[in-house]
């Protein structure tokens, strides 16, 4: 939930901002830890490596250099919950990627990762077959994700998730709740 998709701009989500209420919602649970990550675009175009520098080349508006770190913010309602231990950068999709994320699950040990926040066709499906891979428990908020392309959010919950369903469980934020004994 981070500003860069929150408002307008290259990766802007129309549709982001509806999502604060259910995704405050999941971080006032009592029994449900939060975990934040954020995707850190480089200074500029030339720090990216791989395939990152044609990405970049395309979205370079997105650089530090050209967008200014506020756009990598959180949005403020979040921030108060947001600490250093359980706030990860990540330079790429998948959060696992990032040791210090995959470190903190692992010591955790969660019965359960559930997934919201924004790009649910992108980083939140990466990480989600990370998860999976890795064997925990993967619930997708279907009321808490969504993307800057709707289209393509839609298809992952019509086509793509459906075939996951013995490995990746689709609930509301109500129903999530309430599993965890709170409404």
């Amino acid at each position: 939930m981070q500003q860069i998709f929150l408002e307008p701009g290259p990766w802007h989500a129309e549709a982001g901002l509806a999502l604060l209420p259910k995704i405050e919602q999941l971080v006032h649970a009592r029994n449900l830890p939060t975990i934040f990550t954020k995707f850190i675009t480089p200074s500029t175009t030339s720090e990216a490596i791989g395939s990152w520098k044609t990405y970049y080349e395309f979205w370079h508006q997105v650089t530090k250099e050209e967008a200014g770190g506020k756009w990598l913010a959180l949005h403020t309602s979040l921030q108060k919950f947001a600490h250093s231990e359980n706030t990860f950068g990540k330079t790429t999709y998948d959060a696992f990627a990032s040791g210090s994320f995959r470190s903190s699950i692992e010591k955790a040990n969660p019965s359960a990762l559930v997934f919201s926040g924004i790009e649910t066709d992108v980083c939140v499906l990466a990480t989600v077959l990370t998860a999976v891979d890795l064997g925990y428990r993967t619930i997708i908020a279907k009321d808490a994700v969504t993307s800057s392309d709707l289209d393509s959010h839609n298809a992952c919950f019509e086509f793509l998730f459906p075939r996951y369903s013995r490995q990746i469980e689709i609930a509301t934020v109500a129903a999530i709740l309430s599993a965890r004994g709170e409404s």
